[in-house]
This record gives C-alpha cells, sequence and structure tokens, in this order.
C-alpha cells in the first residue's frame, strides 16, 4: 500500500527567488546561514509547542517543511551557481549549511510523521500510522549521529518519547485488531476460529472512518516488526488446536461456513488440552495400524488437512494475493506449520510405514500415502520444493530404517534399565562372563573352547594380584549385563560400509549407555544410601562398564567408514562413569561410618580410658561400681561397632571383587582402629592385669584382622596394613602394652624370690 504524498506549499515569491539569484557568493551564503538558523528555531517551536505541556496559539500547527522547501530551492541555487574559483573556507560554509539543512528537514518529517498518528489510528488507517510510526523511527535514528552539532538534544528527545508512545498506542489497537479478526472460542468438545474479514469500529465502540482489513492489519504488524510475533501465536493455535488433533484422529468432525463478512471454521470432539494418557493411548493405536489401515488413516488426514490449508490461504489471508503481498508472512506460517508437525508426522505416519525387514526397503509404495499428504502442503503454497521432507526420507529410508530400529532398541532398554529386577550375576575372572580382551586373543580371533593358550596378561589366575587386563570377579546388575549386551550386538551393525548408517547405529550404543546414567541412580536413590549390597552393585556395573567401554568397537575399526573411524570412540564417556561409580559408594560408606562411630560411644572421648584406670598400680579387677560398668558398657561397644563392619563385610566379600572388598573393609576398621589405638596411646602405663585385660578388652578389634582373608582359591591372608592405614599404629600399642605385662610380671617373679620373702 503507498501512503498518500503530503503537499507542501512553496511559500516563495518569484521575485525574492531572483533576487538571491542576483546576490553574490559571499551574500548567498550569508543569507542561507541566516535562514537556516531561522528555520532551525521555528522547527523546534513547532516541536515544542505541539509535544509539551503548553501551547503557542500562533505557533501551533504551523508546518516548517514549507520555510524548509523555499530553503531547500536556495540552497540548490547556491550550488549550482558555486563556481571553481570559490575558496575552500566558503565551500566548508556551503557543505556546512547542506548538512543542518538535512538535519532539519528529518526532525520536521519526523514531528510531521508523528503527530499525525493519533488521528490516524483513531480513523482506522492503521496501516499509514505504522508506516509513519516507521519513517519517523528511521528518521530520528539517523538524527542521532547529528547531535548536538547540528541539532539540540531536547527536540530528539521529544520526539523519541513521542516515538515510543505512539508505537506502544498502535500495537494496543494492533493487539485488540488481530483479537477480534482470529477470535477462538470452544470447549471440552468443541473449538472454532472465526476470521473477521473487516473490523468497524475500536474497542470502544467508536466506529472507523475506514474500516480495517485483513490487507491493512498484515502490513502494520510488517512495519513494526510484529508480523512474525502474531504469526507465531496463530501456528501454535492451529497445531494445537486442528492440526495435530486430526493427525491423530481425523474422524474428528471438522466443518467450514462462510458469510459475507467472517468465516468459521471448528472441529470437534478432541481437545488439545486433553489428558497425556489420551494422547499416548491415540499414538498407541497409530503405531499399532496395519499397512492398510495406515493408508485409510493418511487419506482421511489428507482430505481434512486439505480443509484447514484451505482456511489458512483463503480466508485468513483473504482477499490478499500471498504471491505478492505478504507473500513473505504467508511463506512463513506455511513453513512454521509444516517444521512443528514434521517430527509428529514422522514419529506416528513415516516410521510404522518403515518395513520391518530391511529387504523390503526398495519397496517405496508404502509411503505413497505419505507423499500425497504432503503435496496438499505443496499445492496450497505454504511450502516449497526444498521443504519436502517426507520425500527426503524415501530417499533416505535406509537411515529411516536404522532410526526406527535404534529407537526401537533404545525403548527395549530403557524398559529393562527401569525394570524391578534385583537380581545380580558374578562375571569376571572365571566367571561365565568374560571381557573382550580375555575372549579374543591379541591377534583377533577368538580363542577355541578347551584352549589352553591365552594372550599374555589378559586372564587372571588364583595369584593374580588384579594388575591383569581382565575383569575381577564380581556382581553386577542384570541390567548392566543386559546393557553390555546389547551394546556389543549393536555395534556389530556398524560393519555397513554406508557411513550415516554406521554413524547412527553408534549413536544408538553411546545413547543407550547415556540412558544407563539417566535411569538407574534415579531409580534406586533410596536403596543405594541405605542397602550396601545395591551400592556395591552399582559401583560394579559401572566399572563393568568402563572396562567394556575402554574395548568397545575395538575389532571393528577397520570396518568402519572413514569419518567415523576418525572420530568416533567411547573413551570420553569413561569419566563419567568413574564419578558415578564413587558417588554410588560414598554416601553409603559415610553412613556406615557414622553408624560405627556412634556405636563406639565412650571410645570417642579423649583420656576416657586412662582416667578410668587410675593408679597406674591398680589392679583392674578391683574395679568396681561405675568403673567396671563403664569398661564394660566399652567392650559391648567395641563388639556392636566390629559387628557393623562384619555385617557390611559380609555383603562386600559377596559382591565386590577381591581389591575393592578390602579397600571397603580397610576404610571401615581405621575408623574404630583409630579411636582404639588414641585410647591406648593415652595410657602410658599399668598393672600386669591391667595390660592383660585391656588386652582382651580390644580382642574384638584385633580379631578384624581374620575379616581380610582373600577371596582367592588359595585362602591366603592379605597384608592388613596395605588396606588399613591405622593397623601398624594398634599393633605397636598392643606389643606396648605385652611388654608392659612382661616387665611387671618379671618384676613380681623377682620379689617373690626376694630375701624378705623367704624370712
Amino acid at each position: 500500500m503507498k501512503r498518500t504524498q503530503r503537499r507542501y506549499r512553496r511559500q516563495g515569491a518569484a521575485d525574492n527567488q531572483k533576487e538571491f539569484e542576483m546576490q553574490t557568493n559571499e551574500e548567498q551564503l550569508d543569507t542561507l546561514e541566516r535562514l537556516i538558523e531561522e528555520v532551525r528555531a521555528l522547527t523546534y517551536e513547532a516541536v515544542y509547542s505541539h509535544h509539551r505541556d503548553f501551547l503557542s496559539i500562533q505557533l501551533y500547527g504551523h508546518d516548517p517543511l514549507d520555510e524548509i522547501a523555499t530553503l531547500n530551492d536556495k540552497y540548490d541555487i547556491a550550488r549550482t551557481s558555486a563556481s571553481d574559483t570559490l575558496s575552500s573556507e566558503n565551500l566548508e560554509r556551503l557543505d556546512i549549511v547542506g548538512r543542518a539543512l538535512r538535519a532539519v528537514v528529518r526532525l520536521a518529517r519526523a514531528h510531521a510523521s508523528l503527530k499525525e498518528v493519533d488521528d490516524q489510528i483513531l480513523h482506522g488507517d492503521v496501516a499509514v500510522a505504522a508506516s509513519s510510526i516507521a519513517e519517523a523511527t528511521t528518521l530520528l535514528l539517523e538524527l542521532e549521529d547529528d547531535v548536538p552539532r547540528l541539532i539540540d538534544l531536547d527536540p530528539l528527545q521529544i520526539l523519541q518519547s513521542q516515538n515510543i508512545k505512539k508505537r506502544a498506542a498502535l500495537k494496543s489497537e494492533l493487539d485488540y485488531l488481530m483479537d477480534q479478526m482470529y477470535r477462538v472460542s470452544g470447549s471440552s468438545d468443541v473449538y472454532e476460529l472465526t476470521v473477521s474479514y473487516c473490523i468497524m469500529s475500536n474497542y470502544d465502540d467508536v466506529p472507523y472512518e475506514n474500516p480495517v482489513t485483513l490487507s491493512d492489519l498484515f502490513f502494520a504488524l510488517t512495519e513494526l516488526g510484529m508480523d512474525k510475533e502474531k504469526a507465531d501465536s496463530l501456528i501454535s493455535l492451529l497445531t494445537d488446536r486442528w492440526l495435530t488433533p486430526l493427525l491423530r484422529n481425523p474422524h474428528d468432525s471438522l466443518s467450514v461456513s462462510r458469510t459475507k463478512l467472517f468465516a468459521t471454521m471448528s472441529i470437534g470432539a478432541f481437545s488439545a488440552s486433553n489428558t497425556s494418557s489420551k494422547q499416548k493411548a491415540m499414538s498407541l493405536q497409530v503405531a499399532a495400524m496395519s499397512r492398510l489401515d495406515m493408508e485409510q488413516h493418511c487419506a482421511t488426514l489428507r482430505e481434512k488437512w486439505e480443509m484447514v490449508l484451505g482456511f489458512v490461504r483463503d480466508e485468513m489471508f483473504h482477499e490478499v494475493n500471498v504471491e505478492e503481498d505478504h507473500s513473505d508472512l504467508f511463506a512463513y506460517i506455511g513453513g512454521q506449520l509444516w517444521t512443528t508437525l514434521w517430527p509428529i508426522v514422522r514419529e506416528e505416519l513415516l516410521v510404522p510405514l518403515v518395513p520391518a525387514d530391511i529387504d523390503d526397503i526398495s519397496d517405496t509404495q508404502c509411503m505413497a500415502p505419505l507423499m500425497e499428504l504432503e503435496e496438499i502442503w505443496l499445492n496450497t503454497g505454504l511450502i516449497t520444493a526444498d521443504s519436502m521432507f517426507v520425500r527426503e526420507s524415501i530417499r533416505s529410508l535406509l537411515q529411516t530404517y536404522v532410526s526406527k530400529r535404534r529407537y526401537d532398541l533404545l525403548t527395549t532398554v530403557a524398559t529393562i534399565l527401569a525394570s524391578e529386577d534385583a537380581n545380580t550375576v558374578t562375571v569376571g575372572g572365571e566367571g561365565p562372563v568374560i571381557d573382550l580382551l580375555c575372549e579374543y586373543s591379541s591377534g583377533g580371533k577368538k580363542e577355541e573352547k578347551g584352549s589352553q593358550k591365552a594372550a599374555k596378561g589378559f586372564t587372571m589366575g588364583e595369584d593374580d594380584d588384579g594388575g591383569s587386563l581382565a575383569f575381577m570377579r564380581c556382581s553386577i546388575s542384570v541390567q548392566a549385563q543386559t546393557l553390555v549386551e546389547f551394546a556389543r550386538e549393536t555395534i556389530e551393525f556398524t560393519r555397513t560400509g554406508d557411513e550415516k548408517t554406521a554413524a547412527l547405529y553408534f549413536h544408538a550404543v553411546r545413547d543407550a549407555f547415556t540412558l544407563y546414567r539417566c535411569l538407574v541412580p534415579c531409580r534406586w536413590a533410596t536403596e543405594l544410601l541405605v542397602d550396601p549390597k545395591r551400592a556395591f552393585v552399582m559401583h560394579n556395573d559401572c566399572e563393568f562398564i568402563c572396562h567394556h567401554l575402554s574395548t568397545l568397537g575395538y575389532r571393528l575399526r577397520d570396518h568402519w567408514p572413514p569419518t567415523l573411524k576418525a572420530s568416533a570412540t567411547f573413551i570420553d564417556l569413561i569419566a563419567a562413569y568413574r564419578v558415578l561409580a564413587r558417588s554410588s559408594l560414598t554416601p553409603m560408606l559415610n553412613r556406615v561410618r557414622d553408624q560405627i562411630t556412634q556405636a563406639l560411644g565412650s571410645w570417642t572421648e579423649p583420656y576416657w580410658l586412662s582416667s578410668k584406670l587410675g593408679n597406674v598400680d591398680c589392679d583392674i579387677g578391683a574395679l568396681a561400681g561405675e568403673a567396671a560398668g563403664d569398661l564394660d558398657d566399652a567392650e559391648n561397644n567395641l563388639t556392636v561397632a566390629c559387628g557393623t563392619i562384619g555385617q557390611v563385610s559380609h555383603v562386600s566379600s559377596a559382591h565386590l571383587s577381591r581389591d575393592m572388598h578390602l579397600k571397603v573393609l580397610g576404610i571401615l576398621c581405621d575408623v574404630v582402629i583409630v579411636h582404639v589405638a588414641q585410647r591406648l596411646e593415652e595410657t602410658k602405663t599399668a598393672s600386669d592385669s591391667a595390660t592383660r585385660e585391656l588386652v582382651r578388652l580390644v580382642g574384638p578389634v584385633l580379631s578384624l584382622e581374620g575379616r581380610f582373608t582373600s577371596t582367592a582359591l588359595n585362602g591366603r591372608k592379605a597384608p592388613v596394613a596395605k588396606f588399613s592405614h591405622e593397623w601398624d599404629r594398634l599393633q605397636a600399642e598392643i606389643r606396648r602394652l605385652n611388654n608392659i605385662s612382661a616387665q611387671r610380671a618379671h618384676e613380681d617373679i623377682e620379689v617373690l624370690q626376694g630375701p624378705t620373702f623367704k624370712h
């Protein structure tokens, strides 16, 4: 729409023009400099008088553009008559006048545009108002570079403030028009979209002089840069209330009615606000259809979608030539609609039509209904040939088949990982499940059953300390075993020569390992804190997965496409699983350590034991009353604490690997040993019977040494000090007490053998 050109009066008389032409160059420059100052002041006064609180009756309504036009004519005359003999100083003066004149022209035009906006909105000329605001915005942006050299800051700030206010007023009017022209009403059963072709009055019911049409609305929205914002709301409305529900249930009733003033499209028996369970049930119903039923489904959907898309083109863009006027907005709406719907079409229509057998992929007849469905989008002009997603998917049907299989595989893995199955299986070492490096020799060939030959370092014998490359014997969950089996089976499909297919299978394996880290820790969050078995098994799962990640795909790298071979790896996933392994054990071990510390009772109090012994020569058997009871309680506390360690040790020895079991046992034993050793160190001297009683008192702690029996077949014991850092400290105190006991016994013997005793 072209804006009506303003007509400016020319007030310069012909004799004045001739008089200006007869002046010399110097006189013309002086006249221009005087006139530019007058015009600048006149423009300032026009801005101040129109937009400030006070009004000047004499100046209000005066248009400075007439004087500016006259001045511009004189400037052109001076510029034309300027000869080459004009001095550089005068040329600079003339150039300054030209720049000042252009700045004043911009300021006056911006003022003239903004002062008319209110009347334009009131009369219904929203397209003209939007054009005025857009023009004023451009002029004001250009004027920012002329402040303060050519114009003052105050009038510019006044116009900028007015521009913001006028834009806000027009935006509010356009919001009202948008709501009136596209009205949505509905309940749980029926939704209606009513498109009004024109609006007669504003929100105060004041009639417009010129009714607002859809074309006026689109032009105004585009001028203000609001077209994409409003289009997005229409796209969301059409997708959620009409297109997506029809995709899942094309038998919903759909009707379109038209009058001279408006058109209505209604849909019944389905609402986008239905529960997610109902939507899921309908999606599953579509996925379970046979090929014939799917073809009928697509045919019915095509008819309904054709009605909706025709309504969009003919009614929502009523009397608008979408090929010429507002073609960008129409293309944007169509492209966004199809782009939003395509993932749902692909998941619920395309993927179910993909043949289950890879040998039937060459038969594309099953995709004909979807191709016809896409054709209606192309025929209505809502999409172009570059957006034919269905055709592109059919051309790469092999990748679509792999994507479908990847989705099915990951769904199966997610179901298994989220199951309630708490069973475990023993792997590693001499167990039934051997890792890749155990199963294959260094040459990459599988060893024959019963063969005694094995790659060096790839198996673990009975004297192995855990330094080999074989995974040590422990218990893992059925879920982790299933995950690794899935990964090893799926990675075999990457042998294909097709690069995209191999990459899809490769990423399916990576996604499966990501699913484990997402689902399993959340599923067993409570049990990991209170159940040692679950924490140990979770730790073993992570270590087992890390072990296989380090070798997964090693044998197949030579068969991978070059791009996949250069970048594909699983090594980067190991760090996350190491962190998960530590985090699965740490909370449980901290809780058990707190229980042990609480069970120790008085053993955690400094100088408690030495204060109870009192006199160093006192026989501990002579203690009675409260002191004797405290020693009995201390013995019971040690028994309970060591019993807690024994319970956890029993579980860890059954599920953890040998080294990990001993490490856990050493950590828990140190909690008791550090307090017992400290109390013994505080007891400097004691009688023979007291030292013997002290050794007996800490007997439950000394018996923990038996827990360090190795799980190897030879039954030998592990070095306790290797895993319990406080063990040597305790042994040193026991030896000291034994030495005190032996010394006191020797002294008693010497006393008995002395002459005083014989007399």
